[in-house]
């Protein structure tokens, strides 16, 4: 080996990640462009690194705009350490997102056995073996300049000026730097694709939004360490709670809302409207949603933007992260909730679908938000719940320690020993305990009826109390207030149809009522194993 390559080459495996960090930091931030540019061109410094860190250099310089750099220190890799198979991967993809099909096609070839590329979206050829159907492209480009025309249209706020997220993953820090220009399609289809990350400023003019966000992340407590299966169980009720109980609230407002999963450490609810509305009223609004969810939750804090009511003119207000695309400190992406499969494109055409823009005379509602005035809107699923089992319906209104569990029930989450210890020792008192309890179960990837039916029939005493329920959930939240004292508090002091004369009912039928309950729970058990309606 030349000497002079030799010691290039020891001098990079002592200093090649303090230069890597160094200019991440730099195109992060977006200083000094000029002169990271010229290093990342390098050759003498690229081509002697090992594959792995070389790679990291092709993203860096992907990350920088410098495309065709990156497609050459790519192609450098691929000859150099053919076995290398990420490299033939991410050469493959930004060879396709450049519009550069057949260069991304002839690589299958190319590349050596064992190395898969089928995960790659290459396009493909005709039976003659020329382009890509041109009207298939046509189709595609136009499909995506309408998905980012409604996008922009959705999520604006200032339109002079976004913000840049930077992030330094090893230190777990990040932050936001102003690009003061208008954003631009490119701008966006960076951000959805992972090259970049931004975030919208949502004060659009003095006082006025068209984005309200109900932020919820993760508790600090929460967030260090490997949790145990308490506090991780206590979190899954919690999500499993908020994600119904915000669009809930918020349609009891007349409100409709987009949820998305950030990436980082909790989720996003996009309030989105037709036209200018007043940031005071938003915030008045969104902040009563948060209220009254953020009281029943113990494991995520709710945080509404913007915070302020207006800015001045050299102010910018309140940015929030753009939906999609990569979180920089967690590496992970962000999705609109529920999450669906396919490609970025396909993603976001499913969530902006699920969006409904919210009318400016949407913030006059009545109901836990508003101030009176207008009908009060319930989410459909939440009226028919209400209807059918009025019980349920109340504790979990009333009683925040079940409303995550009864929330668990109905998405199908698993139940721990513990809660469902609590589901029994509660419900299994009540007079219609059976078709309650049947209903409540009956999603539970494990779900026995006729182990139901016995549990039931040995139950014996009285309902658990607050106190233990709490014990057992490890919960630090305050108790249920009732309007009379009583000297022992449990969650069916709720329901106007309690009674100390209810006792737990036995397999036995012993009247006409009891006779219809177990014909509606054998309904609902036959009902299940009916092919669904077309």
């Amino acid at each position: 080996m030349n000497p002079a390559n030799a010691k290039l080459q020891s001098k990079a495996k002592v200093d090649f990640a303090l230069l890597l960090g160094t200019l991440r930091a730099r195109v992060l931030r977006g200083e000094d462009m000029e002169r990271s540019a010229r290093i990342l061109a390098n050759e003498s410094v690229w081509k002697v690194l090992p594959p792995n860190r070389a790679l990291e250099w092709a993203l860096l310089a992907q990350s920088a705009g410098l495309l065709d750099l990156a497609v050459r220190i790519l192609g450098h890799i691929n000859a150099a350490h053919p076995e290398f198979a990420p490299a033939w991967a991410e050469r493959a993809a930004l060879l396709t997102a450049l519009g550069r099909g057949p260069e991304a096609m002839a690589l299958t070839k190319l590349a050596p056995d064992g190395v898969d590329l089928s995960h790659v979206e290459i396009p493909t050829r005709t039976e003659s073996g020329d382009d890509p159907v041109p009207d298939g492209a046509f189709r595609a480009a136009r499909r995506e300049d309408d998905l980012l025309r409604r996008y922009l249209d959705v999520f604006r706020g200032r339109e002079d000026c976004f913000a840049r997220q930077w992030a330094n993953r090893n230190e777990g820090t990040a932050g936001y730097v102003p690009v003061r220009r208008p954003m631009t399609s490119q701008d966006l289809r960076d951000h959805l694709q992972g090259r970049k990350t931004y975030g919208v400023y949502l004060m659009e003019g003095p006082g006025t939004v068209r984005l309200g966000v109900i932020d919820a992340d993760l508790a600090k407590s929460l967030r260090t360490g490997k949790l145990d299966s308490a506090k991780r169980s206590a979190v899954y009720r919690d999500r499993d709670f908020m994600l119904n109980r915000v669009p809930e609230v918020a349609a009891e407002a007349g409100l409709s809302c987009l949820t998305e999963f950030s990436g980082g450490k909790g989720f996003h609810f996009w309030f989105a409207f037709e036209a200018p509305v007043p940031a005071a009223r938003v915030r008045h609004v969104l902040g009563r949603i948060a209220t009254v969810v953020g009281r029943d939750l113990t494991a995520f804090n709710l945080e509404v933007f913007p915070k302020q009511d207006k800015v001045g003119e050299a102010g910018l207000g309140n940015l929030v992260k753009l939906p999609m695309g990569l979180h920089r400190v967690s590496g992970k992406a962000s999705e609109f909730w529920p999450k669906v499969r396919g490609d970025v494109w396909a993603r976001l055409e499913a969530g902006l679908g699920r969006l409904v823009l919210n009318p400016a005379s949407g913030l006059d509602g009545s109901g836990p938000t508003g101030d009176g005035g207008g009908q009060v809107l319930e989410h459909p699923r939440f009226s028919e719940w209400t209807a059918t089992y009025p019980e349920l319906a109340l504790v979990s209104e009333r009683c925040p320690a079940l409303a995550g569990l009864l929330a668990s029930c109905r998405e199908g989450r698993g139940l721990t020993m513990r809660e469902e210890k609590i589901v029994y020792g509660v419900f299994g008192f009540l007079t219609r305990a059976r078709t309650i309890l049947h209903h409540a179960l009956g999603n539970q990837p494990e779900y026995n009826p006729h182990l139901v039916d016995l549990k039931l029939s040995r139950l014996r005493g009285t309902p658990l109390g607050c106190r233990r329920i709490h014990e057992l959930l490890g919960l630090t939240i305050d108790y249920c207030p009732f309007e009379k004292p009583v000297p022992y508090a449990h969650p069916l002091l709720h329901c106007p149809q309690w009674s100390t004369a209810d006792s737990p009912k036995a397999e036995r039928v012993n009247n006409l009522q009891d006779a219809l309950d177990h014909l509606r729970a054998s309904l609902d058990m036959v009902a299940r194993f009916l092919p669904a309606r077309s």
